[in-house]
């Protein structure tokens, strides 16, 4: 069997993209080595043999943004690249550059002090670029997760898990999603299926 997985990684951080946050070049081989590790490609050798199409396999979008134009939101698991921002108000100089930069209007002036709207944010980061004075940084730089996307007959937006986790933590919630999947596997049946039944909780859990 050649593949057990299908992995779509953003090209904005070597191409330039304007929002795009750095993404590791070996982030990928990093995934699919944690999917091989759980035994994985076996578990869909040993079902179908030599005849494991694309539809079967494990789809793992990553996007170095919101914007997502790898499409994380319809993958079996999707990742988001994020940076949460902080602003060191004693160095702003009120400019509003960040506010009028916002890609999702997170950000104003509340008596002369920049505020962030953490329901609206998407945790982008394009703030700390535009930011002339430098002052507004990450305090948390990580990703957002995303589980059971899917297109076909009954379409779906991946269901994102609270927080902002390490590559490290992300990689293991990779291995636990294809635990899980392996545990309660229905042929025919995408990992959102799944996870609609175990409960999305088992996954922060275990």
């Amino acid at each position: 069997m050649d593949k057990s997985s299908v992995i779509n990684a953003c090209r904005g951080t070597a191409g330039g993209c304007r929002f795009a946050l750095f993404i590791d070049e070996d982030f990928s081989k990093r995934i699919e080595k944690a999917i091989e590790e759980t035994g994985w490609p076996e578990f869909l050798e040993q079902k179908f043999g030599d005849k494991v199409s694309r539809h079967k396999m494990a789809s793992v979008n990553v996007a170095a943004c919101p914007n997502g134009c790898s499409r994380p939101h319809i993958a079996d698991i999707g990742l988001i690249r994020a940076c949460v921002p902080v602003i060191d108000h004693e160095g702003c100089i009120g400019c509003e550059e960040c506010v009028r930069h916002c890609p999702d209007e997170a950000m104003e002036m509340v008596d002369g002090k920049i505020l962030i709207n953490r329901e609206k944010c998407l945790v982008c980061g394009y703030c700390t670029n535009v930011c002339p004075t430098e002052v507004i940084s990450c305090s948390r730089s990580g990703w957002r997760f995303l589980v059971g996307g899917r297109l076909g007959r009954h379409p779906r937006l991946g269901t994102e898990l609270p927080g902002v986790y390490t590559t490290d933590e992300v990689l293991g919630l990779i291995v636990r999603c294809m635990n899980i999947w392996m545990e309660n596997y229905v042929d025919g049946k995408r990992f959102g299926w799944v996870m609609e039944r175990a409960g999305h909780d088992k996954l922060l859990l275990e």
